[in-house]
């Protein structure tokens, strides 16, 4: 993957990372497999940097969704009286 290709990669991931929801339709193992492609390319230290601050990101954003959906389904069992 040439170093152009790398950054349109990435500046794509910037910004679906910032709209991923519990309710999308690709899991994040998904997005972490994308992350993980990348870490096998040959990248300048510019883009090694923009590559760990979304593993950071999607760390959070999983850990959010978690939040959600565990809170969601306290909700339910609590509702149900389960």
């Amino acid at each position: 993957m040439s170093y152009q290709d790398i950054d349109k990669e990435i500046a794509h991931l910037e910004v679906v990372f910032g709209l991923i929801s519990p309710r999308d339709r690709f899991p994040l193992s998904y997005w972490h497999s994308r992350l993980h492609a990348l870490n096998r390319s040959s990248m300048m230290p510019a883009q090694r940097a923009r590559v760990a601050h979304l593993e950071t990101i999607l760390r959070s954003v999983g850990a959010r969704i978690d939040q959600i959906t565990g809170a969601a389904r306290q909700r339910s069992t609590v509702s149900t009286g389960r």
